[in-house]
């Protein structure tokens, strides 16, 4: 019997061959795969895409929150946006960072989401007075617009928004916030009125170089505005004697408080203090080159006990620290001015207030304190105080008081996670969503049910709130002038006083840029009227 030979196998070259061309199919099966199988959704959320870590985008408060901090106050903006989705709704953007490498700053943005959403929740006639008064149309659907904490991808954010404009169903009519006078700031702001047409609100930015964009308001008043207030407020401030330590780094909110602080101190013999800054939360080395001013501070001749600061927050709390803890002339009180960037220093865990109490004396006393005087956007004691008692005109306890008791409501509104309103920044966004809301629904009063105002109409027409028609802001009245400016608006004077060390800073009074509060007016004309100049 024969046997049949058995058939050789294929070689190492024939294996090697196979072996390459299944390799080489599952190459494209998985380029086919990734370049025209599903697209895998961003773990962000819909609307949002992971850049360097962060979610980017713009969120509907569905989705990953952007940090823990909001969990709560998302949820419930993506409650009511759900709510109100099958009505005849517009939607308006807050456009901050939405995270922070710095607790205190993380801090704020959860206050200004919650101010946002306040804001939102109840315009939608949320109590029955509200819904009784007719002005609750078009409902108002929020979203969160995150540029990053950089804010460096403002570009893709505002190209977003600009589809979201577009959209016959979302219907964006106003972006508001912003809430640091930064060139990011500036360079979105103008990119979307001029180039995307889309009106936009601006919050606590108090620039001088924010002024003169098509289509744009702010709530906030200018630095130039602050300084003039407070110095028609305290008339004690030593400007002959005085001397200015400033920032050179170039900033808007830097600059222009310099110039505001220049024009005051104008007659001191004291050449000013220059440093530079790497950035508007970096510390960098400047603990010396303020260690060593606060020593020349002391030799001065003139002697110096007030000095004006013109920089960001974090730079304050260095000088202030330097000055407390190493001056020589540690017996001589000081009194250090700045603007509304401060409002935030009492919450900075880093601020020594130990040595800006300075030294106790025999009897108990304390000597050579450092105190810091500011101005800010709002403090509620500004308009609820009994000493001194608020004036008549300007602005309104009970919109302050309702503001605090919604802050604190529980469901449906809240929770929303825990809220503060003395940092100013829950107030001048909340005021800032509820002047974008009343000048979308200026045009839409008087109009057939469902008339959606148009970007052009809303825009162009934000100095008609004003008169009858002015913004009862949690901050004061809001007046909008010509130029997009809020006219003559209330200044909360504020201080820090380290001998006091309270948990909230202390309230000294309220200040005007133009010396008073706004004139009463004739009887059902309103007040807030806006003279001409020129």
């Amino acid at each position: 019997m024969t046997e049949t030979p058995a058939k050789p196998g294929p070689g190492p070259v024939a294996l090697a061959a196979m072996a390459v061309g299944v390799v080489l199919a599952l190459l494209a099966a998985w380029y086919l795969w990734d370049r025209f199988g599903p697209e895998e959704p961003d773990p962000c959320g819909p609307g949002l895409s992971t850049v360097d870590g962060e979610c980017i985008g713009v969120s509907d408060g569905g989705g990953k929150p952007f940090m823990d901090k909001l969990a709560q106050v998302m949820a419930r903006i993506k409650e009511e946006n759900d709510r109100i989705d099958d009505q005849t709704h517009v939607t308006i953007a807050l456009m901050i960072p939405m995270t922070s490498d710095h607790e205190e700053v993380r801090e704020q943005i959860l206050h200004e989401v919650q101010g946002a959403y306040i804001a939102q929740y109840f315009a939608n006639g949320a109590t029955k007075a509200e819904k009784q008064s007719g002005g609750e149309h078009p409902k108002i659907r929020l979203v969160l617009a995150n540029p990053g904490k950089n804010r460096d991808q403002w570009r893709p954010v505002a190209d977003q928004l600009a589809e979201l404009a577009a959209d016959k169903k979302h219907n964006l009519r106003t972006v508001f916030g912003f809430d640091l006078s930064v060139q990011p700031t500036a360079d979105a702001i103008a990119y979307l009125t001029k180039e995307k047409k889309i009106p936009v609100v601006g919050g606590p930015i108090t620039g001088n170089e924010f002024t003169g964009y098509p289509l744009f308001a702010r709530i906030a008043p200018t630095n130039s505005d602050q300084a003039d207030a407070l110095i028609h407020f305290d008339r004690k401030l030593d400007l002959e004697h005085a001397i200015l330590v400033k920032d050179t780094r170039a900033d808007p909110y830097n600059e222009s408080l310099l110039q505001a602080y220049e024009r005051k101190l104008h007659r001191s013999p004291h050449e000013p203090m220059p440093f530079e800054s790497e950035g508007t939360d970096v510390e960098g080395g400047l603990s010396s080159e303020f260690k060593r001013m606060a020593t020349d501070i002391c030799v001065l001749r003139p002697q110096v006990n007030t000095v004006y600061f013109a920089g960001r927050p974090t730079h304050l709390r260095q000088f202030l620290n330097e000055l407390a803890r190493n001056r020589p002339c540690k017996q001589e009180p000081f009194t250090v001015v700045s603007g509304s960037g401060a409002s935030t220093l009492y919450a900075d865990k880093e601020l020594d207030w130990d040595a800006l109490r300075g030294l106790q004396g025999d009897g108990g006393r304390w000597e050579g304190k450092v105190t810091v005087l500011y101005t800010s956007i709002s403090h509620p004691d500004g308009w609820l105080s009994t000493r001194p008692k608020p004036p008549e005109t300007g602005g309104s306890p009970a919109v302050v008081r309702e503001l605090m008791r919604r802050l604190e409501a529980p469901p449906p509104v809240g929770p929303i996670g825990p809220a503060d309103i003395y940092d100013s920044r829950t107030v001048s966004v909340h005021d800032s969503a509820k002047t974008a809301i009343a000048g979308i629904r200026l045009h839409a009063e008087n109009r057939k049910s469902g008339y959606i105002p148009t970007l052009r109409e809303i825009g162009t027409d934000w100095n008609a709130l004003r008169g009858v028609h002015k913004v009862d802001g949690a901050s004061g009245w809001i007046c909008i002038d010509n130029q997009g400016n809020a006219y003559n608006k209330a200044v909360a004077v504020v201080r820090l006083d380290p001998e006091v060390r309270a948990e909230r800073p202390t309230f000294v009074g309220l200040a005007w840029p133009e010396k008073s509060p706004p004139p009463k007016g004739q009887e059902g004309s309103g007040a807030c009227q806006i003279p001409r100049t020129g």
